[in-house]
């Protein structure tokens, strides 16, 4: 320790960056599970929405339950995360693969006896190594700019590692089939992670007045009364949620419409660049438009390019993955966006009750996205489903097809109007409002002059103003 506190080293954040990378790497395998389960497995795909959505909904539950375990859990070491993290990584490897390892010969009924046992253990490994190794970040240093690299590589790296098995999985279960590439992800994934283990340091004890803040179930809906903006921001990402097909229909569409499965490569790269591109641009447009107005532009903008993508068709493949690309500005737009208006919602609060609630924002936030990544891959196998796509079938109908290539495109859309609807409806939260709300908050702004310019439309301020 020196006189900045606890400093970490440069293995450990050499070996976090590493970690993150790794780890993503076995996540966004794992993320097409879905595709697994019908075209890897053979099971029906209205049988495969009912079998993987119970087990990721208790995903979205287990983090909240697990957080009160870790936040009250001392080992005898003394240490309260990086043991969790050690028994998460040890586990997730070999839970992944025995995930991927269902003989395609079996029954189906005993398919999804083991994929369910599977998932509840890799769930478990996950849940085991992700919330603590996000802590370690505030244990292995007491400098404030260090925990900021900490946990801005964390992001990249997660990001990175998440992109590369959403462009390569199509290509290597199409030569090594999905439990091979299960053993090559997971194996690099792990060894990717393992470092971390040694070098990563608990050097920080909490006392009771600095541990992280946990919310029961009870606490996070309450707090939605008194945010209707809170409400109806998270409603309209769940419904953006549900219906983004881009990247779990990937395989499908390769496979089916365009004939190949080493062209999800392609898919993939046309939904990943707009929002790199979005990103990029968003902070510069954004001091010229309001953001809710680039969302809502970004939203139609695909909607249009998606109806005349579904017209042009699939059969030529240039103009076809060209017009996927312009369609997932949308994806990117809502993807990028959502998140700040739920940012901009904790100001909301402040102005409305007073007190600072971040922390059951943000808790809801991670809840709703974990219940809109159960819902989607379900509510996806429906509509292959619906599709009448058949799992045991080398080549679809033209028909199937047909209908494969409008779900692709339209769901998202049915989402976007969906969506639009409940934001024009019961989302008014402007950039100017919000901002005033903020200099409010801070107590840069007098009760009587917030009044004045905001009461009118969003009620009278708090008066007990706590910062």
């Amino acid at each position: 320790m020196n006189k900045n506190g606890f400093i970490a080293t440069r293995a450990e954040h050499a070996t976090y960056n590493l970690f993150w990378f790794g780890q993503n790497l076995l996540w966004g395998y794992a993320g097409f599970l879905a595709t697994y389960l019908t075209m890897g497995l053979g099971i029906d795909a209205a049988v495969a929405a009912s079998v993987i959505f119970a087990p990721q909904v208790w995903d979205a539950i287990n983090d909240t339950l697990f957080g009160y375990i870790v936040d009250r859990f001392r080992f005898k070491n003394g240490q309260q995360f990086m043991p969790w993290v050690k028994i998460g990584t040890f586990g997730i490897g070999v839970a992944t693969i025995v995930m991927f390892a269902i003989p395609p010969s079996l029954e189906q009924k005993t398919k999804v006896i083991w994929f369910i046992i599977a998932y509840v253990i890799f769930d478990a490994m996950y849940t085991f190594l992700d919330a603590p190794a996000f802590a370690m970040a505030t244990v292995m240093t007491d400098n404030i700019q260090e925990r900021t690299s900490f946990i801005s590589g964390n992001k990249l790296f997660a990001m990175l590692g998440g992109i590369v098995p959403v462009v390569l999985v199509g290509t290597v279960t199409d030569k090594f089939g999905w439990f091979i590439g299960a053993i090559i992800f997971c194996g690099l994934g792990c060894l990717l992670m393992i470092p971390f283990l040694f070098c990563g340091k608990e050097r920080r004890k909490q006392d009771e007045s600095d541990k992280e803040e946990t919310f029961t179930f009870n606490q996070m809906f309450n707090y939605l009364k008194t945010n209707k903006y809170l409400l109806a921001c998270l409603l309209a990402f769940v419904i953006f949620g549900m219906t983004a097909f881009e990247s779990s229909m990937s395989l499908y569409v390769a496979k089916i419409c365009f004939g190949d499965t080493g062209k999800q490569l392609f898919i993939a790269a046309a939904a990943a660049l707009p929002v790199i591109l979005v990103s990029s641009l968003l902070p510069v447009a954004a001091r010229k438009i309001d953001k809710f107005y680039l969302l809502i532009g970004g939203l139609v903008f695909s909607a249009v390019i998606s109806v005349i993508a579904l017209f042009v068709g699939y059969e030529k493949f240039l103009p076809a993955i060209i017009l996927v690309a312009l369609k997932c500005i949308g994806l990117a737009s809502w993807q990028v966006i959502i998140y700040m208006l739920v940012a901009d919602t904790t100001e909301y609060g402040v102005y409305k009750t007073g007190t600072h609630a971040t922390g059951i924002t943000f808790s809801l936030q991670t809840f709703v996205a974990k219940l809109k990544n159960a819902v989607v891959n379900s509510f996806m196998l429906l509509c292959i489903a619906w599709t009448g796509y058949d799992a045991s079938a080398a080549v679809q109908t033209a028909e199937v097809t047909r209908k494969i290539w409008t779900v692709f495109l339209m769901m998202p859309v049915i989402g976007y109007i969906l969506g639009i609807a409940v934001l024009l409806k019961f989302y008014d939260l402007r950039d100017s409002s919000v901002q005033l709300m903020a200099s409010y908050n801070n107590l840069e702004l007098s009760y009587e002059e917030a009044e004045e310019k905001l009461s009118s439309k969003f009620g009278k301020p708090a008066k007990q103003n706590k910062v």
